[in-house]
């Protein structure tokens, strides 16, 4: 295989179609049943953000499909943590291409380091299907490291959920997406404040992505989206939302986001909003249901899934490639 045989160029939106192409072949041959359509990718690619052209590379082969690509995240206020999202159709699937997408994006990474406190920790992050030797290999000879464990969980409901009592003094209020977009991403943000890797950035830009991601995601429906009220303060304790499909499989439901202020935490909340969301999914006919989930989550979330019946059924990876030692200014414990 000749490197110098792929015409190298950024990638562009047109691109969203072959884009999607080689990341199904690439997920068939690993033996899942992930298959994405354009529309995901393009809304990750849309996002306003982040500048598809300056972050990205394509490689294309003689008839124009995609052979390989690679993307460099780093739309955070403060990039410590810049994410390659990366791959190879399985017909190139070469430790030298890879070395080339790998180290283009370790060379863009350099354009953060402005971007951060001088003290900082700065470290590139990388997923990767557990078992899929090439892309570990390639990882490691490129000097990453695993250092964390995430799963994919699901449920396929055999019969209608259970009740879902709420705890005292909480009841659900209504989602009313005209006005309450401010509300659900200030809960959100205090929900995650301390989950791994969490690093706070502006409220203004938190509020433009979920704009952005409520509406152009196609599997979005406000009706999804569960609140849980303070009856004596009215403050939201706990937020739910729901998406009609998981983008890498039409045929379930999946579970984006489920937080809960610290101060409402261990009391059943969020069970009760699972229960809920799944006795939704349940009346709309859907029974495969999934959600992914940090395995080692500081707020022990693996077995809130498991108690309402969800069980780990693929595992990633995450990579690490550390750019420069410092200061950790992502959260990496509870306080």
């Amino acid at each position: 295989m000749l490197s110098s045989s792929f015409t190298r160029r950024p990638l562009m939106l047109k691109d969203a179609e072959t884009c999607t192409d080689t990341i199904n072949a690439i997920t068939a041959h690993i033996g899942t049943d992930e298959k994405i359509q354009p529309n995901s990718i393009l809304l990750e690619w849309r996002d306003p953000a982040f500048d598809l052209g300056s972050s990205s590379l394509g490689l294309f082969d003689a008839q124009g499909k995609l052979a390989g690509y690679v993307i460099l995240r780093a739309t955070a206020d403060v990039p410590v943590h810049p994410f390659v999202d990366w791959g190879l159709h399985p017909d190139y699937q070469a430790a030298e291409l890879a070395a080339e997408l790998l180290r283009w994006a370790e060379d863009k990474s350099a354009e953060v380091f402005d971007r951060c406190p001088p003290e900082a920790r700065i470290s590139l992050r990388c997923g990767a299907h557990k078992g899929f030797t090439f892309a570990e290999n390639a990882l490691a000879k490129a000097g990453y490291v695993a250092s964390r464990t995430w799963y994919d969980m699901e449920i396929n409901m055999a019969a209608r959920p259970g009740p879902a009592p709420f705890p005292d003094g909480l009841r659900i209020r209504p989602y009313r997406p005209e006005t309450d977009l401010p509300m659900l991403v200030d809960v959100v943000r205090d929900s995650f404040s301390d989950h791994f890797g969490n690093i706070e950035q502006s409220f203004e830009k938190d509020l433009e992505m979920f704009r952005h991601w409520f509406h152009n995601n196609p599997h979005y429906d406000p009706a999804l989206v569960i609140l849980a009220a303070d009856e004596a303060s009215g403050e939201i304790a706990g937020c739910l939302i729901g998406l009609t499909q998981d983008h890498r499989n039409a045929a379930a439901g999946y579970i984006d986001t489920v937080g809960v202020r610290r101060a409402y935490r261990r009391r059943g909340l969020a069970t009760a909003m699972l229960k809920r969301s799944l006795t939704q999914f349940w009346e709309r006919g859907t029974r495969l249901v999934r959600l992914d989930v940090d395995g080692q989550s500081l707020t022990n979330a693996v077995a809130l899934y498991e108690r309402v019946g969800m069980h780990v059924f693929r595992h990633f990876v995450e990579y690490e490639k550390v750019l420069r030692e410092g200061l950790e200014l992502a959260k990496v414990a509870l306080e």
